[in-house]
């Protein structure tokens, strides 16, 4: 190569060498080379000035890549001109490292070649992708081989590149491709890119060979299992809100892995290959075609945008992206933009998925091989273990059999054929008349009442169309995002991911972990009922605020449509218009409050009503994404089901006079303390309030007698600072208890938290009660999602404790030390302080609901926020949902009233709010100068 002009070996024009998507798809993209091809300037085999060549060529590569881009150029023909620049700059690099060695050394018939592997053999570089090169030499490694590599490499290195490389002969590929599969895989996205071609001949039909004719099924098992684990990491799913492009489902490595199996397979280099075989249709590579070009150019965008090799299509750039790449300003475009993804990534996942069949089918038999046909129903039948149709007819004349036939392959555990999927898209409008169809209703039914394989039919009758076409307003929810930081599916996968949670419990999947809603679940009447409130508590989403009765309504629509009784329409229709309301309770209010079960059993009407909302909150926050659920949210929610269960075996919706109930605890208590040490125990209970008896367990009564014991024996000995502490751990629930007791003193709830909080501890709850004699007994209960945390570290919170108690040590700096950002604090989205007040659900206090953004030392900046506005805290809940945070709080003035002046209210919400968005400000700051 001379003055930057690549000669076109013999490999290249035979079609080995390949750019965006040839290799995949056998067809390069029509494109214009960009304009730094044929500038690279001939240094005579002056390798001292490659480095700052290969440099300014890149950087002129990567400007003529984002004018391209930016003018509206396709994700393939850009891919497929970058990297052919990279092509023209490695051949570039080769001939000056080769004319250096021999201007030093005149040894003839030297031989390497230079070999693309991975995305650059595929020929799918982005702009901040990442290259490997083998250096293929054919014996030993010798100078020639060594000042190649070097040349190459240095001046790749030096112009930005990140390169990985290998320099192996062919026998030592052959060895390694035998025993390690990610060398056998990477043979097969081999690629020419200069040097001896004969060599590469040589290796390409030596290692082809290899793989070619060795036994397939350890290869597909392996790639298989690869696809799962992978898929699992990334979220097991197409719909996540935050998707992964390269390795997630419907993603690029989807693709790769469906294209090294039917080259295994088949013996082919390409999927158009596949349509030649007959194995896959046109109109299946047209439609990938379609999905790969808009996929680049997300994954060209997303690379120009930040500067490096990024695959998660975040939040924060999907806000960037959308206007820039051609759809609205604002959440509309956002929507369109991310539905226009999925619709393509789904085509992926669709393709590769129906690739992979094909590859690990058994080869093709003889019709005297095959079992025989059984006929099932009327056009269906079943041979081996597929469902097909006799043929289009069987829809045409009987629409309803789009829904019969997933139903009978539920029935008889079999898959449904390529051939009868594709007839199903096909003729997915006939059912838009057919929709009250009686035979269409009662073919759904079956499916959703029958005892497994139920997520597994709804999904692939929601990735066939047939749902959305069925019922519509399944249909709305088609891509719709929820925006929240706390989902991580669009919402119709959400809805159809809790109705997998529910199979599983039916299954007893959970039966040690989660034995209570196991048995729940097996007692539950009619659970397609149930199944039908998951599918559709959500249908009122992307319709303005109050989706839940809006979403009633149209529940309403749907059951007379799938003629439902009125008893079990009206069962469907409460679990849409409730489905948020025990989630709510569980973890926002005081379950202890007996008005409060009153009032929810009211609303709930029923056992059965309890029953099914109770399973219906646990699969929701299940499927709402890995981690939401754990067993401190499951005590919360089986506290209120277990206490609304007794309220309906009573029968009787009347609260217990508090008086009466409050005598009736404090005689067990008494009744419960050890017999020598009555006087002590009737001290404690005489100098508790009432307020403490009723919201604190009656088990834990007896271990708070002890401490305040401690606490009186210290006092009464002088010592300073006067503080006892207990620690009580739970492992089954995930959490233990830390009660401190301690003389009273103004603000020391938020003391308390700001040393928790400095420590690194997750507090969920607190209960703060103040005795007669003013002494604070306030108990928190602190996460540990594993082990309990060790004792040191509790010896370090005691420490710190006395020390600020002492005044030794100023629990403001404390936390301030506590929050300083790491260099690799990840950068959060910013979610708005809100600040609501409800005056209605409690008797004697006042309930603070704060959401806001999650950080270090956020609850002690609440409460301390809290204590200057005069407050006094009685009870305190935490929940933490991704990054957001509702922390809830019970109060009074200073005075242990409920606040009821408007204008003090509204001072509070303004004070509150303003002082943690002022806080949140410098916080975020902070991070981001630090990343």
């Amino acid at each position: 190569m001379r003055g930057g002009h690549a000669h076109c070996s013999s490999l290249e024009r035979e079609g080995v060498s390949g750019y965006g998507g040839r290799v995949i798809l056998a067809r390069t993209p029509e494109f214009t080379p960009l304009p730094c091809i044929g500038t690279l300037p001939a240094v005579e085999g002056d390798v001292t000035r490659v480095g700052v060549v290969a440099r300014d060529y890149l950087t002129r590569a990567r400007v003529g890549v984002r004018e391209r881009h930016e003018a509206g150029v396709g994700g393939l023909a850009l891919v497929a001109a970058y990297t052919e620049a990279i092509d023209h700059l490695v051949a570039f690099l080769f001939a000056e490292a080769s004319t250096h060695f021999l201007s030093r050394s005149a040894r003839l018939n030297q031989k390497c070649t230079v070999v693309a592997q991975g995305g650059y053999g595929r020929g799918e570089l982005n702009p901040c992708s990442d290259i490997d090169l083998l250096f293929l030499y054919p014996w030993k490694v010798n100078p020639y081989i060594e000042t190649v590599g070097e040349v190459i490499l240095y001046a790749l290195w030096d112009a930005g590149l990140a390169v990985g490389h290998a320099l192996r002969n062919i026998r030592e590929s052959a060895r390694l491709a035998a025993r390690d599969m990610k060398v056998k895989t990477a043979v097969l996205d081999a690629r020419y890119l200069a040097g001896d071609e004969s060599l590469y001949r040589e290796f390409e039909t030596g290692m082809l060979e290899e793989v070619w004719t060795q036994n397939p099924t350890a290869f597909f098992k392996e790639k298989l299992a690869e696809n799962s684990e992978r898929h699992a990491r990334a979220g097991d799913s197409v719909y996540l809100l935050q998707p992964q492009l390269k390795e997630g489902q419907g993603g690029l490595r989807d693709l790769h892995t469906a294209l090294w199996m039917a080259k295994v397979r088949f013996k082919v280099r390409s999927f158009r290959e596949l349509v030649t075989l007959g194995v896959i249709g046109e109109r299946h590579v047209l439609e990938l075609e379609q999905a790969l070009d808009f996929l680049w150019r997300v994954r060209n965008a997303m690379h120009l945008a930040t500067g490096s090799h990024q695959d998660l299509l975040t939040f924060e750039l999907q806000d960037r992206l959308a206007p820039a790449l051609g759809f609205p300003e604002g959440r509309s475009g956002v929507e369109a933009f991310m539905r226009t993804h999925y619709q393509h990534a789904s085509t992926v996942n669709r393709f590769s998925e129906m690739v992979i069949a094909r590859c690990v089918q058994a080869p093709e038999r003889s019709p005297s091989q095959l079992p025989p046909a059984r006929l099932i129903r009327d056009g269906m039948y079943i041979q081996g273990r597929t469902l097909s149709i006799a043929g289009r007819e069987v829809f045409e004349q009987q629409p309803a059999a789009l829904i019969h036939v997933f139903a009978e392959a539920q029935r008889h555990g079999v898959t449904i054929a390529p051939a009868t999927r594709e007839l199903i898209r096909e003729c997915l409008p006939l059912l838009a008349d057919h929709r009250t169809d009686p035979q269409l209703a009662a073919a759904l039914l079956t499916i959703l009442r029958a005892r497994g394989h139920v997520y597994e039919t709804l999904f692939e009758m929601h990735t066939l169309g047939v749902l959305r076409e069925a019922i519509p307003e399944f249909g709305r929810l088609d891509c719709l995002i929820a925006h929240d930081p706390f989902h991580i599916y669009t919402v119709d996968q959400h809805s159809l991911m809790g109705v997998r949670e529910l199979e599983r419990l039916r299954a007893a999947e959970f039966a040690k972990t989660l034995p209570h809603l196991t048995q729940v679940m097996q007692e539950v009447p009619q659970p397609e009922l149930l199944i039908l409130g998951m599918m559709f508590h959500d249908v009122g989403k992307g319709h303005g605020h109050d989706h839940s009765g809006r979403g009633a309504r149209m529940m309403r629509d749907i059951a007379a449509r799938l003629g439902l009784n009125i008893d079990e329409a009206a069962a469907c229709e409460f679990l849409v218009q409730h489905h948020l309301l025990m989630s709510h309770l569980a973890q926002r209010r005081d379950v202890h409050d007996d008005q409060l079960i009153i009032d929810f059993c009211r609303t709930v009407g029923s056992v059965d009503n309890l029953q099914r909302l109770y399973l219906l909150t646990y699969a929701d926050m299940r499927a709402v994404g890995p981690g939401v659920w754990n067993n401190w949210r499951d005590s919360l929610l089986s506290d209120l089901y277990v206490r609304g269960r007794e309220f309906f075996e009573k029968g009787v919706f009347e609260a217990e006079d508090r008086a009466a109930r409050v005598a009736r605890i404090r005689a067990r208590a008494l009744l419960a303390g050890p017999a020598g040490d009555r006087a002590d125990t009737e001290r404690f209970i005489a100098t508790m309030p009432d307020s403490y008896f009723l919201s604190t367990p009656e088990e834990l009564i007896g271990g708070h007698r002890a401490l305040r014991r401690r606490f009186d024996e210290r006092e009464a000995a002088n010592e300073r600072p006067v503080v006892a502490t207990q620690l009580a751990h739970f492992p089954e629930r995930e959490y233990s208890e830390f009660a401190v007791c301690i003389r009273d003193r103004p603000g020391l709830f938020a003391m308390l938290s700001g040393v928790l909080a400095a420590h690194g501890l997750n507090i969920l709850a607190a209960r703060i009660a103040t005795s007669r004699d003013a002494v604070a007994l306030d108990a928190f209960r602190i996460s540990h999602e594993g082990d309990p945390v060790e004792e040191e570290r509790w010896e370090r919170v005691e420490r710190t404790l006395r020390g600020v108690l002492a005044g030794e040590v100023d629990v403001e700096e404390l936390v301030r030390r506590s929050e300083r950002p790491s260099i690799l604090a990840r950068r959060r989205r910013r979610i708005m302080t809100r600040v609501e007040i409800d005056n209605r659900v409690s008797r004697d206090y006042t309930v603070l609901d704060v959401y806001t953004g999650d950080r270090v030392g956020l609850l002690f900046s609440i409460t301390n926020c809290l204590y200057h506005l005069w407050l006094e805290i009685h009870l305190a809940k935490i929940t933490t949902m991704v990054e957001q945070v509702l922390d809830v709080f019970y109060v009074t003035d200073n005075e242990g009233r409920k606040i009821e002046d408007a204008e003090r209210l509204a001072f509070i919400r303004r004070e509150l709010t303003r002082a943690l968005e002022q806080e949140a400000a410098p916080v975020e700051a902070r991070v981001a100068s630090a990343s």
